[in-house]
């Protein structure tokens, strides 16, 4: 939900609220003088948008949105993180809806796979634009906003679901 007092971040123009730090969708810094985290010495390119932890050139595990060496496995879907994944509809939704109770945003995401099916069901000899050939396409992922990983990873590990049922869905 967007306030009247927030602007656009100059970089991905995400709304960001005006006592932000940081922007929460592309990790961009908005203070002068902040120093990496494991490089004091070194100044600051950007936060990660998972732990908010900031990170020079040298720790930078990729462009945008920015992610640090500890959290670049994470895929991002426009500002939201996948936190886990499964073949099961049923065990997403109702992980989606333990999240939910807790006061998170939790989001299922599922792209439907090809009439064209090589390898079982689970996988498909399509590839669309940016899939590395290894991508699974008919997982039902779920998806957290980036601010909100943190909370609802150690929610899951509560509710003793695995960190990830996917098998090679990096």
């Amino acid at each position: 939900m967007t306030d009247a007092s927030d602007y656009a971040c100059p970089v991905c123009a995400a709304s960001v609220r005006p006592d932000s730090d940081f922007c929460p969708r592309c990790g961009s810094l908005f203070l002068d003088g902040v120093t990496c985290e494991r490089h004091p010495s070194l100044p600051a390119i950007g936060a990660c948008v998972i732990c908010a932890v900031p990170f020079c050139r040298e720790c930078r595990a990729s462009s945008i949105p920015h992610l640090c060496d500890v959290h670049a496995s994470y895929e991002i879907y426009e500002g939201m993180a996948r936190i886990y994944g499964t073949f099961d509809p049923v065990h997403a939704d109702y992980l989606r809806s333990c999240l939910e109770q807790e006061g998170l945003h939790p989001f299922v995401y599922s792209r439907k796979a090809s009439s064209i099916h090589i390898g079982g069901p689970e996988f498909t000899g399509f590839i669309s634009s940016g899939d590395s050939p290894r991508v699974i396409v008919n997982e039902f992922k779920l998806l957290v906003p980036c601010a909100e990983v943190l909370e609802s990873e150690a929610i899951l590990k509560t509710l003793e679901a695995p960190a990830d049922t996917a098998p090679d869905a990096q």
